[in-house]
């Protein structure tokens, strides 16, 4: 039951934190938390450190930023450049980091 009344509660505040927060400042806050979260199941469950993370958040906000930016596109096309440069990044990083032969 106790489980119950916190996750009301942080409902609540979740529902009510555009009020009180900068609401562009609340999405950064929901946006590290997510990150902190995937590094936290790599490092917290299986012990490993995994520096690719950066890399793809790093690669997909630089390249949204860019289109939103500079090429003027909608916010969705700017997500959707920003996912697809993760991808790459990691076709590239995965490519080299697997050493196959033959």
């Amino acid at each position: 039951m106790n489980k119950k009344i916190g996750y009301g509660i942080a409902l609540v505040l979740l529902l009510l934190a555009p009020l009180a927060v900068y609401p562009v400042f609340l999405m950064k806050v929901l946006c590290f938390a997510l990150f902190a979260c995937a590094f936290n199941l790599l490092i917290g469950f299986t012990g490993l450190l995994s520096f690719g993370h950066a890399a793809f958040f790093g690669a997909a906000g630089y390249v949204a930023g860019w289109a939103l930016r500079d090429l003027g596109l909608p916010t969705e096309l700017g997500i959707l450049l920003g996912v697809a440069a993760a991808a790459l990044t990691g076709l590239v990083m995965g490519a080299l980091a697997i050493r196959r032969q033959g």
